[in-house]
């Protein structure tokens, strides 16, 4: 039976939110995922996804349209059925989710969030913190966080972040987007493969060469005398790998596009030294060196061609960045505790 509950988002500011328990969905997710067109490998049991998946089944064949790009692990999950398996060694735990939108259309998805609730079960509430806002409202509309109700514990209730783009991936370095939200809905609510691998292939990070040891399997190179940059974390080299195991290389519907990810390389000299520095750094990991033979074999010969596009791509380096960082420094951004209790 449902009942609503309020949600202490932080008792000293008497801040909460009103919620219906238990967390529920209106629609069957499995006749939703099989309406969008998605594997049956995809994997409802994850509440993360089951979300995914209820919000694209409310946004499909709405009119006006409704339009989003999943990225981030979700999408790999969607896009990858290897992602969803437990057993091959692509898997990762889940507790964000990640959209891209148009800028322009911002305030429309925003509003969509909101009757998400009414429309598909108390699962999908997603809401605005005090903090939320403060940060929503410095940035531009570019940038956005909400927060969600992810699962229940007893008097507890596990909440996730939901972070929405507007028109490009602006983290380490900047990756268009506007062509994936656009085509999402035809090709699996998801970027593009090709983008898929580049925004997880963008991050970069600069540390103290003390500290090098702790972060040993993902330092790329030295940087100046006292430091070190580094690649991406486990999870999301997991999440490359996992492109490259179920998109072969090529121009058609699926398939990493060379040439798109060329055109991303070619006009900004960052963003093709991170991708080339970070795809080296996967094909010595462990994580690789851990999968069972078939599944390296079909990743290898992918991965080395990603890599002879790289190298044979570079593109004139700016002179502004010659000695200097050629990233854009980002800042993990605070939030909410993950777990708030029930009044």
């Amino acid at each position: 039976m449902e009942h609503r509950v309020r949600l202490v988002i932080d008792p000293l500011r008497k801040e909460s939110v009103t919620l219906s328990l238990p967390l529920a969905f209106r629609r069957s997710l499995e006749e939703t995922r099989a309406q969008l067109g998605l594997s049956a490998a995809v994997d409802l049991s994850d509440p993360v996804v089951a979300k995914a998946v209820a919000l694209a089944g409310l946004a499909h064949g709405r009119s006006p349209a409704v339009r989003f790009a999943l990225f981030g692990g979700t999408a790999h999950r969607f896009s990858c059925p290897v992602s969803n398996d437990p057993v091959l060694g692509l898997r990762h735990d889940l507790h964000d989710l990640d959209v891209a939108v148009l800028l322009k259309e911002v305030r429309e998805f925003q509003r969509f969030l909101l009757a998400a609730r009414e429309e598909g079960g108390s699962a999908l509430t997603f809401f605005e913190t005090s903090g939320d806002r403060i940060y929503n409202s410095l940035s531009g509309g570019q940038r956005l966080r909400w927060h969600m109700a992810v699962a229940e514990h007893s008097s507890e209730v596990v909440l996730g972040t939901l972070d929405i783009v507007a028109d490009s991936f602006q983290f380490c370095h900047r990756i268009d987007l506007r062509s994936d939200v656009e085509h999402a809905a035809s090709r699996g609510w998801t970027l593009s493969p090709a983008h898929l691998l580049l925004a997880k292939g963008q991050f970069i990070r600069r540390v103290p060469k003390e500290d090098s040891a702790l972060v040993a399997e993902r330092v790329l190179e030295p940087f100046g005398k006292r430091d070190v940059v580094i690649g991406p974390e486990p999870k999301d080299v997991r999440d490359i790998l996992a492109v490259l195991h179920d998109h072969p290389i090529g121009e058609g519907p699926g398939e990493v596009s060379l040439t798109e990810l060329a055109g991303a390389l070619s006009g900004d000299w960052g963003l093709w030294k991170t991708f080339g520095l970070n795809l080296s750094m996967v094909a010595r990991s462990r994580i690789l060196q851990s999968l069972p033979p078939a599944a390296r074999e079909r990743i290898l010969p992918r991965l080395r061609a990603v890599r002879d596009l790289v190298a044979g791509a570079a593109p004139k380096r700016p002179f502004s960045l010659f000695g200097g960082p050629w990233w854009q420094e980002v800042d993990s951004t605070p939030s909410v505790d993950s777990t708030v209790a029930v009044d």
